[in-house]
């Protein structure tokens, strides 16, 4: 059975808003090991969705679709849907005085619009919008089921948390999947993918991603041993580059690392420009930073700091990073990935994961 998710809208292929509940929706249900076959954006025009819907329904499969549910012109989901799988559209009474009520309940007239969101095709399934008017649904639609939600991430979450989900997973049936994701920095990108290469696990999906100055390695099998295999090669290989195998911020680690040695940090920005003190800022080990125009001395900082780093000295894809930790001072030469359009985040990344490497060694 195949996974399909439609998100609906002009404003989505205008490029005005972020299309973020494919992401979300993908996500959850990878975490319970349905896998998304494809993801679709779609405008506001009943024939292209009626068509999409079509050719989507033709195998057995399972459509997601976000948007177009509310009360105006441009609300076509319903619609769409009921033409596609040739039913009649039809006002729902238990809706109505669901509707009704929430409508009061906020000192609105009930307006011949509203009643737009509760006509439903036939045969479907309401499904509950506890925190805004417009319902979803549910539907058997020739060879597969048709979901329908808001395209409001705060309504479509929790509906997608509290009845989509348990019906996506009685339907597809999903077989256990175990994951890691194993976050690395400092690490050359061909010699990651090389050691990914010399695998040859049945059954195992291993996909390299590059970001910002970090690799991650996303690992999932239906078979437990290999994951952990391939999670324990990389952490013999690489030992304290590999910063997380749980998917977490280099930041957020670090942070944890220095509340446990009791240390505080703080940072001289040239290079960086802020980025450091945007990422540390709010935990409770930083103490601050320095933003300059120029390289500065050491001694510059009025941060009181078990820790002060300061990236300078920018050439090519290298840069220096002068450390004083405990007040011994050494400067270390460090090569970052990426490219000048993310350079800023890609070398705070870098300087953070060279310290939380060797505060490991030395000091953990």
């Amino acid at each position: 059975m195949s996974v399909y998710i439609l998100a609906i809208g002009n404003e989505i292929l205008e490029g005005s808003i972020l299309d973020t509940n494919s992401n979300y929706i993908a996500k959850e249900l990878f975490k319970e090991g349905v896998e998304t076959k494809g993801i679709f954006a779609v405008g506001d025009d009943k024939n292209d969705l009626v068509k999409l819907l079509n050719d989507l329904s033709k195998s057995t499969s399972i459509i997601i679709t976000t948007g177009g549910l509310g009360p105006t012109f441009d609300d076509i989901t319903m619609e769409a849907i009921a033409e596609a799988c040739n039913k009649t559209l039809k006002l729902n009474k238990k809706l109505y005085f669901e509707l009704l009520n929430k409508v009061r309940a906020k000192g609105v007239e009930l307006k011949l619009s509203h009643l737009r969101q509760i006509h439903i095709p036939q045969d479907a399934i309401a499904i509950k919008n506890q925190l805004g008017t417009a319902p979803g649904l549910y539907l058997k639609c020739k060879n597969s089921h048709i979901i329908a939600l808001p395209g409001v991430p705060s309504e479509m979450k929790p509906m997608l948390e509290s009845e989509v989900m348990p019906l996506v997973k009685s339907l597809y049936n999903p077989e256990t999947l175990f994951s890691c994701d194993i976050k690395m920095i400092g690490v050359a990108e061909s010699d990651v993918d090389k050691l990914i290469n010399s695998f040859n696990l049945k059954d195992t999906e291993v996909i390299l991603n590059a970001m910002e100055g970090e690799l991650a390695v996303r690992v999932r099998s239906k078979n437990k041993e290999n994951v952990e295999q391939i999670k324990n090669t990389f952490l013999d290989v690489y030992g304290f580059k590999v910063f997380s195998v749980n998917n977490e911020n280099i930041e957020d680690v670090l942070s944890n690392l220095l509340d446990k040695l009791d240390f505080k940090i703080a940072f001289v920005e040239n290079v960086t420009a802020g980025t450091l003190a945007q990422m540390m800022g709010g935990e409770a080990c930083f103490s601050g930073s320095l933003v300059l125009n120029e390289n500065a001395d050491m001694g510059t900082t009025p941060f009181e700091a078990d820790i002060l780093a300061a990236p300078s000295n920018l050439s090519g894809n290298e840069f220096k990073l002068k450390l004083m930790i405990k007040d011994k001072e050494k400067s270390f030469y460090l090569k970052y990935l990426g490219n000048v359009n993310f350079m800023r985040k890609s070398i705070a990344k870098r300087t953070l994961g060279f310290i939380f490497k060797y505060l490991k060694e030395h000091y953990d």
